[in-house]
């Protein structure tokens, strides 16, 4: 799959799977959920977020990344995962309430299998705080 057609799927995911109306009586225009990126970028920083927007964390493919799991009150996985990962993504949490939370990863060197591999260890804190 190439970058682009990755992009294209996760679009379409935020477009098609995010969707909803309002209840009976409420204003019927479709909501659909904004996605906020986290990156290198991001690095011992702050991303605002609402409730109900997509986090994308997205640190790039120079390391191999390990995430740890969200905090599951503010950030928390989708309850269902309609949609590819668009390379260089590590995963995509949804904001759930108000508050904030702590994206941590530990990346390493990306080495080829049964070849000499470098230890080491890059850190990576970003601070999320989701408002209303």
């Amino acid at each position: 799959m190439t970058h682009r057609f990755g992009a294209l799927l996760f679009g379409a995911a935020l477009v098609a799977g995010c969707g909803s109306l309002a209840g009976s009586g409420g204003d019927p225009s479709p909501t659909v959920a904004r996605s906020v990126t986290v990156t290198m970028a991001n690095d011992r920083g702050t991303v605002t977020a609402h409730v109900g927007d997509l986090v994308q964390i997205a640190l790039g493919e120079q390391f191999s990344w390990q995430l740890d799991p969200p905090d599951g009150v503010v950030l928390a996985r989708p309850t269902t995962q309609s949609y590819l990962l668009v390379r260089g993504t590590q995963a995509i949490w949804v904001a759930k309430s108000v508050g904030t939370s702590t994206v941590k990863a530990t990346g390493g060197a990306v080495c080829p299998s049964g070849q000499p591999c470098p230890q080491f260890a890059v850190l990576f804190t970003a601070t999320v705080n989701v408002v209303q």
